[in-house]
């Protein structure tokens, strides 16, 4: 803005220099002042309409950065307003983990249950204490970290044979190879669930010479006396089966024959076996598990 100044002053020093020189040869000193003036005049008119758009750019310039500055907090109460929120809703997942799992193992003591409040028809709710927030995330993580019960069995006959077979009768599986929790009673062929999981289980029979009237063996996986999973073996086939299933635990799980003496081929030629695919957890509705 100076150097713009500095330069009209200039160019007046110039014109007025000019034109003195001009009423020199023309004698007209009246002549010379009415154009000074219309030169004058002319710049001021430029210059006002000069400062008149530089007000308007800065009046629009300081618009628009209110309006950006109350974007910008109208932004930042809404980013507020989300962290709080879910700040909220994890401290009551938390809560309701925490007060879930006491239910199941009769344990109350040490906390009290918060409630949500309400005034003036806009909800404001009480957050747990951070101390409490601390403790039950503890819990939870041990509830979590606890180690599933390492459960698996493999198990065949132990003769090379096996004749004369009862209906619903066990099938005999008395040579342990693999007994891992020791789940599984070989004399008794019996698999017991020693937790609430769910489990899996396989097994492979080897037929032989059926008696008159029967084409071939007919076994079943047999839990509690509900039948699964049933095997039909022809004479010198092998036929497996495999069984996936939740259980309680203390439940049993065996191989069963259906057909009056049946048999089948022992040592590795048939099989049963099983193993815990995962534990049930005692809490539900954990995060991530």
């Amino acid at each position: 803005m100076i150097a713009i100044r500095q330069s009209v002053c200039l160019y007046l020093v110039a014109l007025v220099f000019q034109l003195v020189q001009s009423a020199s040869a023309a004698d007209d000193v009246g002549e010379l002042l009415d154009a000074l003036i219309s030169r004058i005049e002319t710049l001021e008119a430029s210059d006002a309409a000069n400062k008149a758009k530089i007000a308007e750019m800065e009046t629009e310039f300081k618009l628009r950065q209110s309006e950006s500055e109350r974007e910008i907090s109208v932004l930042k109460e809404t980013i507020k307003k989300m962290e709080s929120d879910f700040k909220y809703k994890e401290e009551t997942l938390l809560k309701r983990v925490y007060e879930q799992g006491t239910t199941t193992n009769n344990d109350r003591s040490g906390y009290a249950t918060e409630s949500k409040l309400a005034e003036n028809n806009n909800t404001d709710h009480t957050l747990i204490r951070e101390d409490g927030i601390q403790e039950r995330r503890s819990r939870i993580r041990k509830i979590r970290d606890v180690p599933e019960m390492e459960t698996a069995f493999y198990a065949t006959h132990a003769v090379y044979s096996n004749h004369d077979l009862g209906a619903n009768q066990v099938i005999p599986f008395q040579q342990t190879i693999t007994n891992n929790g020791n789940a599984y009673n070989s004399h008794t062929s019996l698999f017991v669930a020693p937790v609430d999981g769910t489990y899996v289980f396989h097994a492979t029979l080897l037929g032989l010479d059926m008696p008159i009237g029967h084409s071939k063996m007919r076994a079943h996986f047999d839990v509690d006396g509900t039948q699964y999973s049933v095997l039909y073996v022809s004479a010198y086939d092998q036929t497996s089966q495999m069984l996936v299933i939740n259980l309680k635990a203390g439940q049993s799980v065996s191989l069963r024959n259906d057909n009056i003496d049946a048999g089948f081929r022992g040592q590795h030629y048939s099989s049963f076996s099983g193993f815990l695919l995962y534990q049930h957890s005692s809490i539900t509705n954990i995060v991530g598990k």
